[in-house]
């Protein structure tokens, strides 16, 4: 069984995992059974990187023989890496005899899960170990020990023991309970009532069941965090199972920056609604404090919040240009509420991809500049959002094409990204038709409309 992290040496992700890999593999090789892991330069190794599927950086591979390759898709803290390694090495989960071995796993982790079961053959016991094989991210122990039913009061049933809250949570089983149940209830208890964003928590955050994340934005120098993190884990609590509560520092200066939230504003609380359609945020106006931020997640609950929405400034220069600049405030004027055909490149600023595609995309915009039907349009994602159904930025550029008589279904535009690439696209796919060569000659320096 192998590891591999394949890399490229120019990559940002790559080098900021290197010392945690480094470190994992350290600890996986002072082990009593030593455990390898082991990276591969993708950009020298190009052929094997495709044989496996490789299409980014960093991409790991769990090897168990080279016919039998999973993708790793846990953790990225040096403790994830060791937490997976032992995980695969062994059973789904460890045996546990006696109250010795429960010290040894909660010694070492910050969560265990135990199962305990009166009967090692039940059904009960069978949907628990089902569950522990496809959990990489938490240790499992199972015991039928008469001396551990008695000391947790449990014949058949889920013990978390974990080093923060109340430090214990319990589930009862019956041989009817599901693996959807007990893994709800795993997720559930394993995070802190309120969880602090990192790097190394982020994929607990994002990669969880729940998908409604209350985010506040703290100063954690500031002398209100006391009576904050009592008023957060009250709300925590009560919503506990349906929301998960995240504090996000100052210094996490890149999620901060991604949900326009300042320091002198904080702290902040901004509810994210993760769906497959994307991110919508609805952030709480003013400070945070316990009364209002009860009441502001009581009113997402119950659906009578609206999303808030970054925008621009719209300014008469966004029309100027053959490509069109619209902003959140002016999508629907210029994108929706009309009966063009419009094409739209949502983009980021430092986006080396998009920075590809503005010569091209320039060019497109002004051969349809004589063509009133068809707007080549782009718009900063970053710093404006909107919020229409079908459309989904899960990354840069993405481009739209909206059909001039179906505005309701955008169309997500996967073609080529050369210049007659778009144009095969949209003489395809206009709902108007329209003469490009002719367009071109009646805009051209020259031409009767000069007259």
């Amino acid at each position: 069984m192998l590891l591999v992290e394949f890399y490229a040496p120019w990559c940002g992700h790559c080098k900021k995992l290197e010392p945690e890999y480094a470190k994992a593999a350290a600890e996986l090789k002072a082990m009593d059974d030593p455990l390898r892991i082991a990276k591969i330069d993708a950009t020298e190794a190009r052929d094997l990187a495709s044989k496996y599927g490789v299409r980014g950086f960093p991409t790991l591979k769990l090897f168990r023989g080279l016919d039998s390759v999973t993708d790793y898709e846990s953790g990225r803290s040096a403790g994830d890496i060791v937490k997976y390694m032992v995980k695969k090495s062994g059973p789904p989960a460890a045996t546990v005899a006696a109250q010795a071995d429960v010290d040894g796993l909660t010694e070492k982790n910050d969560v265990v899960v135990l199962g305990l079961f009166s009967d090692a053959e039940s059904a009960a016991a069978k949907t628990f170990l089902g569950l522990a094989a496809k959990m990489d991210d938490q240790i499992f122990g199972i015991t039928s020990a008469p001396e551990l039913l008695e000391q947790y009061g449990m014949s058949s049933g889920v013990v978390i023991l974990k080093k923060f809250d109340e430090g214990k949570a319990e589930f009862a089983m019956e041989d009817t309970t599901t693996e959807a149940a007990i893994k709800g209830f795993v997720t559930s208890e394993s995070l802190p009532l309120v969880i602090e964003f990192s790097q190394e928590t982020a994929p607990k955050i994002f990669g969880g069941e729940i998908k409604t994340h209350v985010l506040t934005f703290v100063d954690k120098e500031a002398d209100y965090m006391e009576k904050l993190s009592a008023d957060l884990n009250v709300v925590a609590k009560e919503y506990k199972g349906r929301a998960l509560s995240v504090l996000v520092p100052s210094s996490e200066s890149r999620v901060v920056d991604y949900f326009g939230v300042k320091t002198e504003d904080m702290p902040r609380t901004v509810i994210a609604q993760m769906g497959e359609s994307g991110m919508k945020k609805y952030a709480l106006d003013g400070n945070t404090a316990l009364e209002p931020l009860s009441q502001h997640v009581a009113a997402y609950f119950a659906g009578s919040l609206t999303p808030s929405l970054k925008s621009e400034e719209p300014v008469p220069e966004d029309m100027a240009a053959p490509v069109k600049v619209v902003k959140g405030k002016s999508f629907k004027d210029v994108v929706l509420e009309n009966d063009k055909d419009v094409l739209v490149e949502f983009y980021a600023p430092w986006c080396g991809h998009c920075k590809a595609l503005a010569p091209k995309y320039d060019e497109l915009a002004e051969k349809f500049e004589g063509v009133d039907s068809v707007v080549i349009a782009k718009m900063d994602a970053t710093a404006n959002e909107i919020d229409v159904d079908g459309v989904k930025i899960a990354g840069f550029p993405t481009l739209y094409f909206f059909p001039g008589n179906a505005k309701d279904k955008p169309v997500a535009y996967d073609g080529g990204r050369e210049v007659e690439n778009f144009v095969e696209y949209l003489e395809k796919h206009a709902t108007t038709p329209f003469d490009l060569e002719a367009a071109a000659g009646d805009a051209s320096p020259g031409s009767d409309n000069e007259l």
